[in-house]
């Protein structure tokens, strides 16, 4: 693409290439991305407040709550844990509330990548980073459905990524050369 000088500046995609690493991968290249964090994220817990320059978490009562480890939960995810002393949480209206019945401290967690997370969600929520998602929507998706309903994209008989990329180019081909024959100049008007 640099032999051409065609350079990649956004990246959209859909939830499915949501993950913290993509996000610090494609910051440090300087991509701009719009890809949506999938249902299991929270940025927030409601009744603490995150301070990203201490790295830690103060309740509605006050009471902060410090970085104590990197922990991997049972789905194999990493995870940040904040607690506040045992002490703290023992007392108070909204003790139960804070750490649950039978946890002795108050507890948050979150993502290693919080911070690329909540920059990403925020991107989303502007006026370009909705239209950048119905923009890989109109376009893209009627066309990954088409290869794999129409053109056997559903499954690559070719093993190793040089097999599977050479069906994707045949493939593709055979798709712009269908879209070639059906173009007529009226039909550039209408997307004009």
């Amino acid at each position: 693409m640099n032999t051409f000088r065609l350079f990649i500046t956004n990246v959209v995609a859909d939830a499915d290439y949501c993950s913290g690493e993509n996000y610090e991968q494609r910051e440090e290249r300087g991509l701009t991305g719009y890809i949506p964090a999938q249902g299991g994220y929270k940025g927030e817990h409601p009744g603490f407040i995150y301070d990203a320059v201490t790295d830690s978490y103060t309740c509605e009562q006050g009471k902060l709550l410090v970085f104590d480890q990197v922990y991997v939960d049972a789905q194999g995810n990493a995870k940040k844990r904040y607690i506040a002393k045992a002490r703290e949480g023992k007392r108070g209206p909204l003790a139960e509330q804070c750490k649950g019945k039978k946890a002795r401290e108050k507890r948050r967690h979150h993502t290693p990548y919080k911070v690329q997370y909540d920059r990403m969600l925020a991107r989303l929520a502007t006026r370009v980073g909705q239209r950048m998602r119905r923009l890989r929507a109109s376009p893209v998706e009627p066309v990954l459905g088409s290869l794999i309903t129409y053109y056997g994209l559903g499954h690559l008989s070719k093993k190793r990524q040089a097999g599977a990329a050479k069906g994707l180019y045949i493939v593709a081909m055979a798709y712009n050369l269908k879209k070639y024959l059906r173009f007529t100049p009226a039909s550039q008007m209408s997307w004009g």
